[in-house]
Protein backbone atom coordinates (compact mmCIF):
# COMPACT_ATOMS: atom_id res chain seq x y z
CA UNK A 1 0.00 0.00 0.00
CA UNK A 2 1.37 3.13 -1.30
CA UNK A 3 -0.13 6.52 0.77
CA UNK A 4 0.68 10.02 1.95
CA UNK A 5 0.17 11.14 5.23
CA UNK A 6 -3.52 11.58 4.59
CA UNK A 7 -4.12 8.51 3.61
CA UNK A 8 -4.58 9.42 -0.43
CA UNK A 9 -2.73 6.64 -2.98
CA UNK A 10 0.05 7.94 -3.88
CA UNK A 11 0.34 4.52 -6.29
CA UNK A 12 -1.66 6.44 -9.27
CA UNK A 13 -5.15 7.91 -9.84
CA UNK A 14 -6.90 5.24 -8.52
CA UNK A 15 -8.90 5.65 -4.78
CA UNK A 16 -7.23 5.83 -1.38
CA UNK A 17 -6.76 2.43 -0.02
CA UNK A 18 -9.71 1.63 1.95
CA UNK A 19 -12.04 4.42 0.49
CA UNK A 20 -15.80 3.25 -0.74
CA UNK A 21 -15.15 3.59 -4.46
CA UNK A 22 -18.00 1.44 -6.21
CA UNK A 23 -21.72 1.11 -5.13
CA UNK A 24 -24.29 -1.19 -6.20
CA UNK A 25 -27.76 0.45 -5.09
CA UNK A 26 -30.82 -2.74 -5.32
CA UNK A 27 -33.68 -1.42 -7.06
CA UNK A 28 -36.71 -2.76 -7.95
CA UNK A 29 -36.97 0.13 -11.20
CA UNK A 30 -33.50 1.38 -11.66
CA UNK A 31 -34.68 4.67 -13.72
CA UNK A 32 -37.02 5.56 -11.05
CA UNK A 33 -34.34 5.11 -8.41
CA UNK A 34 -32.09 6.77 -10.89
CA UNK A 35 -34.55 9.82 -11.28
CA UNK A 36 -34.34 10.17 -7.06
CA UNK A 37 -30.80 9.99 -6.79
CA UNK A 38 -30.19 12.74 -9.29
CA UNK A 39 -32.63 15.22 -8.36
CA UNK A 40 -32.36 14.76 -4.38
CA UNK A 41 -28.57 14.52 -4.05
CA UNK A 42 -27.54 15.61 -7.46
CA UNK A 43 -25.82 12.72 -8.73
CA UNK A 44 -24.72 12.60 -12.58
CA UNK A 45 -26.74 10.06 -14.40
CA UNK A 46 -25.89 7.68 -17.21
CA UNK A 47 -28.60 6.98 -19.48
CA UNK A 48 -29.93 4.18 -20.90
CA UNK A 49 -28.11 2.50 -18.20
CA UNK A 50 -28.45 3.13 -15.11
CA UNK A 51 -25.27 3.91 -13.59
CA UNK A 52 -24.17 7.21 -11.60
CA UNK A 53 -21.61 9.07 -11.02
CA UNK A 54 -21.91 10.75 -7.00
CA UNK A 55 -18.50 12.83 -5.28
CA UNK A 56 -15.53 10.32 -5.05
CA UNK A 57 -18.13 7.33 -5.91
CA UNK A 58 -19.10 5.40 -9.10
CA UNK A 59 -21.75 2.28 -9.07
CA UNK A 60 -25.71 1.18 -10.85
CA UNK A 61 -28.80 0.13 -9.81
CA UNK A 62 -29.34 -3.50 -10.18
CA UNK A 63 -32.06 -5.09 -10.11
CA UNK A 64 -30.64 -8.93 -8.84
CA UNK A 65 -31.10 -8.15 -5.56
CA UNK A 66 -33.77 -7.42 -3.39
CA UNK A 67 -33.80 -3.35 -2.03
CA UNK A 68 -33.60 -3.53 1.92
CA UNK A 69 -35.08 -1.18 4.43
CA UNK A 70 -33.07 -2.59 7.26
CA UNK A 71 -29.81 -3.39 5.66
CA UNK A 72 -26.56 -4.22 7.83
CA UNK A 73 -24.82 -1.40 5.70
CA UNK A 74 -25.72 1.81 5.80
CA UNK A 75 -24.81 4.59 3.43
CA UNK A 76 -24.97 8.11 4.70
CA UNK A 77 -24.72 11.17 2.36
CA UNK A 78 -24.01 14.19 3.01
CA UNK A 79 -25.99 16.95 1.94
CA UNK A 80 -26.00 20.84 2.90
CA UNK A 81 -29.45 21.37 3.46
CA UNK A 82 -31.11 18.76 5.11
CA UNK A 83 -34.55 20.09 5.47
CA UNK A 84 -34.78 20.77 1.57
CA UNK A 85 -33.10 17.30 0.91
CA UNK A 86 -36.29 15.50 3.16
CA UNK A 87 -39.03 17.55 0.99
CA UNK A 88 -37.21 16.28 -2.30
CA UNK A 89 -36.91 12.91 -1.02
CA UNK A 90 -40.53 12.80 -0.49
CA UNK A 91 -42.03 14.59 -3.84
CA UNK A 92 -39.67 12.09 -5.55
CA UNK A 93 -41.26 8.60 -4.29
CA UNK A 94 -39.38 8.48 -1.07
CA UNK A 95 -40.00 8.44 2.32
CA UNK A 96 -38.57 10.30 5.72
CA UNK A 97 -38.45 7.07 8.17
CA UNK A 98 -36.67 9.54 11.09
CA UNK A 99 -36.70 13.50 11.16
CA UNK A 100 -33.95 15.22 11.58
CA UNK A 101 -31.99 15.10 15.31
CA UNK A 102 -28.80 16.51 16.80
CA UNK A 103 -25.89 14.41 16.96
CA UNK A 104 -22.92 16.64 18.29
CA UNK A 105 -21.94 18.83 15.39
CA UNK A 106 -24.27 17.55 12.89
CA UNK A 107 -27.35 16.49 11.89
CA UNK A 108 -28.67 13.13 11.24
CA UNK A 109 -31.86 11.56 9.58
CA UNK A 110 -33.15 8.66 7.71
CA UNK A 111 -34.64 8.12 4.08
CA UNK A 112 -35.92 5.44 2.21
CA UNK A 113 -35.91 5.56 -1.90
CA UNK A 114 -38.29 4.65 -4.39
CA UNK A 115 -37.27 0.73 -4.01
CA UNK A 116 -37.29 0.74 -0.41
CA UNK A 117 -33.32 1.21 0.79
CA UNK A 118 -32.51 2.82 3.81
CA UNK A 119 -30.33 5.59 3.36
CA UNK A 120 -28.49 8.11 5.95
CA UNK A 121 -28.45 11.57 5.70
CA UNK A 122 -26.08 14.13 7.60
CA UNK A 123 -25.81 18.03 7.37
CA UNK A 124 -22.52 19.06 9.20
CA UNK A 125 -22.91 21.83 11.10
CA UNK A 126 -25.92 23.99 11.99
CA UNK A 127 -29.68 22.77 10.42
Amino acid sequence: MNENDTGESTSGSGPAHGQVCYLQIPAVDAMKSAAFYEKVFGWRIERPYPSFEAPGLIGQWVTDRAPGAEAGLLAWISVDRIDEVLKLARECGGEVVEQPSADGPRWLAKIRDPGGNAIGVARHGPR
